[in-house]
């Protein structure tokens, strides 16, 4: 009967759920390689491993294929040794067996550390599930329309990694040392702590990433993985890629308005500070507005069309708080 050893019983499942340091699985090793017993009770976690969906890359260790290549070609050098004088290795049988399977184990561990067994969760939201999701770092992400969202189970300790697609807002929790990384298809967007919207559907012409807070970097990629071009993107920026050329660029929130107002046709703002209101204006209809201090910061829902003239649309907001307009050529006064 095998007796479980509480330390290595916690190391080694560990290190089958991929959290496994470089030096947890070199101390897990030398005990393994202290005893049969050992390597006995380690091998009894394979019937769990035959569970997962865990799988070898090309280049990896199969430790079952491995074992059964050294039994046989042991029971092959017992049966040459009628013939080949080979009595040391009939006499060490279990000594060999112990050492070959141990350094199997080594090579093992070495591709679990290099590549530890960490599965992906994957998450699809559509009308039928639930809009907002929790990363496993605590990062809310809330979809606008339908996408994916694909994730490790834990995240590595350098950098926290997705894969998305989709239309989402995203307020990702900060950490200094541990960058986030969203890769959508040819564009990675890089941040530590931040909020901000982010399209990028499937088979979209371009992305866009709408900045609240914090800092991004957008990156572009060619299909071979070389980088095309770059921006970082500051509060009330947007980002946007263009899908085909590969070309990134950084708008303001009144070039966004006033692209908005050429498509759309319309100028909406959604609870947007007054002052933020009256640059988008001065910007779109080249004009100069005055606006008392009192009234900048107050947050204001309002909606143009291209068809309003400068002077209604400052009309409107002076009306809005019970307050006068006058006009000098292209300056105008609210007081």
């Amino acid at each position: 009967m095998i007796l479980a050893n509480e330390r290595y019983d916690a190391m080694i499942r560990s290190y089958l759920d991929g959290q496994c340091s470089q030096d947890e699985a070199l101390a897990l090793l030398s005990w393994i390689a202290e005893s049969e017993e050992n390597r006995e009770y380690f091998e009894s976690f394979k019937d769990v491993w035959s569970l997962t969906a865990f799988s070898f890359d090309d280049d990896a260790v199969d430790v079952e294929a491995a074992l059964e290549l050294v039994n046989e070609k042991i029971e092959a050098a017992e049966v040459e040794t009628k013939t080949v004088e080979m009595p040391w290795i009939r006499r060490h049988y279990k000594y060999v067996s112990g050492i070959a399977a141990a350094f199997i184990v080594a090579l093992f561990i070495g591709f679990l550390v290099r590549n530890p067994f960490n599965p992906t969760v994957t998450y699809a939201y559509n009308i039928e599930n639930e809009s907002t999701y929790i990363l496993p770092d605590g990062t809310l992400v809330n979809f606008d329309d339908e996408g994916t969202l694909s994730h490790p189970k834990h995240f590595a300790a350098s950098e926290r990694s997705v894969d998305f697609e989709g239309v989402a807002f995203f307020a990702v929790t900060k950490a200094e040392t541990q960058p986030f990384v969203i890769h959508c298809n040819k564009m990675d967007v890089e941040v530590l702590g931040t909020s901000f919207q982010l399209n990028a559907e499937k088979n979209a012409e371009r992305y866009t990433l709408d900045l609240y807070s914090g800092k991004v970097k957008m990156t572009a990629f060619d299909k071979k993985g070389n980088t095309l071009s770059q921006v970082e993107v500051n509060p009330g920026e947007r980002g946007v890629l263009d899908v085909v050329e590969g070309e990134l660029k950084t708008m303001t929130y009144a070039e966004v308005k006033e692209e908005e107002l050429k498509t759309d046709h319309v100028l909406d703002f959604n609870n947007v500070s007054l002052n933020t209101i009256v640059q988008t204006v001065e910007f779109i209809y080249g004009v100069e507005v005055e606006l008392p201090d009192a009234y900048a910061d107050e947050k204001v829902t309002m909606r143009f069309s291209d068809k309003d003239s400068v002077d209604e649309v400052v009309e409107t907001i002076a009306t809005l708080f019970d307050l006068e307009v006058s006009k000098n050529e292209k300056t105008y006064t609210i007081h």
